[in-house]
């Protein structure tokens, strides 16, 4: 079987190319495979449950894949492999992954197209940044929510103790080992001491701070885990492929992080949708992930809660889930902020697309990800607890595609001028790390929305 070390040597020898025309390559690639595999977005539905076009798009990927192969920049060069070099890589991927220890241990596992089974969630901030007063109490506010099954929290905004952060610089390291106590004690406050990281740090970007975070000193656990992020689309570089060199030696837990770009260079939601099954077999190559994480967004609207983005999520988590054993993770991102009607539709609608259509769930990506300390936990609460009731209730893709289009006629129009919402500080009591009154009640609301829509909370 091709090991990470072949691939790294294929970086370096491979077919010299400028990045210009492998993106070119792949543009005219997917035109291609769209149009011989008949893959075609109808413009109506939201979640669809073809299996055929699951199927035919798991083959165009793969062929896309070897046609294309992966662009380092580091060496501007393409790394190729044949079919089945990435098939037998496909099968021998991992198939289970621990998070966590002791009481909070969770074992996440591969899902099929409506599997009655719940998926894990993830509570994730995606490394919103905030001020560093507040970060302990964004930690708390994530760790204590019972449906986690592991945690990811925000950055650090601008400074680390009154000092710039930047990557490269020594503060990076300080800031990254301060990062992994703050969540540990985070954990251990909320009662979960042995809840896991699903990603290790978000204040560091360099090999040397995420090296000096995982020593046990700062309450990393074993399995905790960093991310390997590819470059859109398709390329890698050797910062991010040293580290993976670390993870290897190291045994903690390694993750790829494909964020594909809907409005690039793979052109409307089908060619996306290839691209971003694709990153899939990047991430076992060049990274040995363990398993994936996936977050594609409409390159416009900075979101993944569009009609297009809604039916691109749900057709390659589909594709993963009847094709392969991978473990696939979907991550919501949603266009507006904290204590929003919209908020609240956005994460029902997310994961409700993830779960029926066989992938693990993120809750998270809040306010395209950019304005600074918003973020906030109930939304995430009631995406997980959505997850939970649809897998139970054993809701099918065609009942997933009613509700989502019914949810989508209520914020779909307002996605250009979401509301941003409102910060942390102004949703919590900060000193017992509770949501205020008002917030909860817009949760309740809401949740009874939902409920009236038919998802029964009442399962879980």
């Amino acid at each position: 079987m091709i090991t990470f070390w072949d691939v790294v040597e294929r970086c370096d020898h491979g077919e010299r190319m400028s990045e210009a025309d492998f993106d070119r390559a792949l543009w005219q690639n997917v035109k291609a495979l769209t149009e011989k595999y008949d893959i075609h977005f109808d413009g109506e539905t939201a979640v669809p449950s073809d299996d055929g076009l699951a199927d035919r798009a798991y083959q165009a990927a793969l062929d896309l894949f070897v046609a294309q192969g992966i662009y380092c920049t580091s060496t501007q060069r393409v790394a190729r492999f044949t079919r089945e070099e990435v098939e037998e890589k496909v099968r021998r991927a991992n198939t289970s992954y621990v998070f966590g220890e002791g009481r909070e241990q969770h074992t996440m596992l591969p899902r099929t197209v409506e599997d009655p089974r719940p998926p894990t969630c993830v509570f994730s901030f995606l490394g919103m940044p905030v001020k560093q007063d507040i970060f302990a109490q964004t930690c708390h506010a994530q760790a204590k929510e019972a449906y986690a099954d592991a945690f990811c929290c925000p950055s650090l905004l601008d400074t680390f103790n009154g000092i710039p952060i930047k990557s490269g610089h020594p503060i990076e390291v300080a800031a990254c080992c301060w990062d992994i106590k703050q969540r540990r004690e985070a954990a251990r406050q909320a009662g979960r001491p042995g809840l896991g990281l699903y990603a290790h740090v978000s204040v560091g970007e360099s090999t040397a701070s995420i090296i000096a975070s995982v020593h046990p000193a700062f309450g990393a656990l074993k399995r905790d885990a960093t991310q390997s992020g590819a470059i859109a689309e398709l390329k890698v570089d050797y910062e991010r492929m040293s580290k993976v060199a670390f993870q290897r030696e190291c045994g903690f837990g390694n993750a790829g992080l494909y964020g594909c770009l809907m409005g690039g260079y793979a052109g409307g939601p089908e060619g996306t949708m290839l691209v971003q099954i694709a990153h899939h077999f990047l991430g076992l190559l060049a990274f040995d992930v363990e398993y994936h994480i996936n977050f594609p967004i409409d390159i416009n609207q900075t979101c993944s809660t569009t009609l297009p983005m809604l039916w691109l999520v749900s057709v390659y988590c589909q594709a993963i889930a009847r094709n392969t054993k991978m473990l696939s993770i979907c991550t919501t991102m949603a266009a507006a902020g904290p204590s929003t009607d919209m908020l609240f539709y956005e994460m029902v609608n997310g994961a409700i697309a993830h779960t029926v259509s066989g992938a693990n769930s993120v809750q998270g990506g809040i306010a395209r990800d950019k304005h600074p300390e918003h973020i906030s936990t109930l939304e995430i609460r009631l995406g997980a607890e959505t997850c939970h009731a649809v897998a139970k209730m054993g809701m099918t893709r065609a009942q997933a595609n009613s509700v989502v289009k019914e949810i989508l006629a209520k914020y779909g129009d307002d996605i250009p001028n979401a509301p941003i919402g409102k910060t942390f500080r102004e949703l919590y009591d900060l000193e017992r790390v509770k949501p205020l009154d008002f917030y909860l009640d817009l949760y309740r609301k809401k949740k009874d929305e939902m409920t009236k829509l038919g998802i029964d909370y009442s399962v879980i």
